[in-house]
């Protein structure tokens, strides 16, 4: 992804971040980028290099790389889908009366119980919880 791309409300990452930053402004010279835990963030051109550092602080940059769209996961009832892939993770009652998780794109990558979970509450927390470690989709 370029850095003339990003727009306002984008989910990025870059280097080695694990949750997705939230573009909040995009200005002429730099982009200021929120993490979920409040953390603020603005990047750079400079040259020929693509820096980040702490709003207003540019003397301690660091080199922003890997600068990627990853998309936000969506949740309607039972089914959260994600926004750039498309992939679905759904919930489903069995025939056995228990909980499962499914998904076409993860399969055998959720981790599920062998008969199902008992009640429902713990399937949405082990799909939230995948969504969560999952945020390119």
């Amino acid at each position: 992804m370029e850095y003339s791309e990003l727009e306002e409300g984008q989910k990025i990452l870059f280097n080695d971040r694990k949750a997705p930053l939230t573009v909040e402004k995009v200005e002429e010279d730099r982009v200021l980028v929120a993490g979920p835990s409040g953390g603020e963030y603005e990047i750079y051109k400079e040259e020929d290099a693509l820096l980040v550092c702490k709003p207003g602080n540019r003397r301690y940059s660091s080199y922003c790389k890997d600068l990627r769209d990853v998309g936000e996961w969506n949740r309607e009832g039972d089914t959260w889908k994600h926004s750039k892939t498309g992939a679905e993770l759904t919930l489903e009652k069995k025939e056995n009366g228990f909980w499962t998780i499914n998904s076409e794109k993860f399969g055998s990558e959720i981790d599920t119980p062998m008969y199902g979970y008992s009640n429902k509450e713990f399937a949405e927390e082990d799909a939230e919880k995948f969504v969560k470690n999952n945020p390119e989709g």
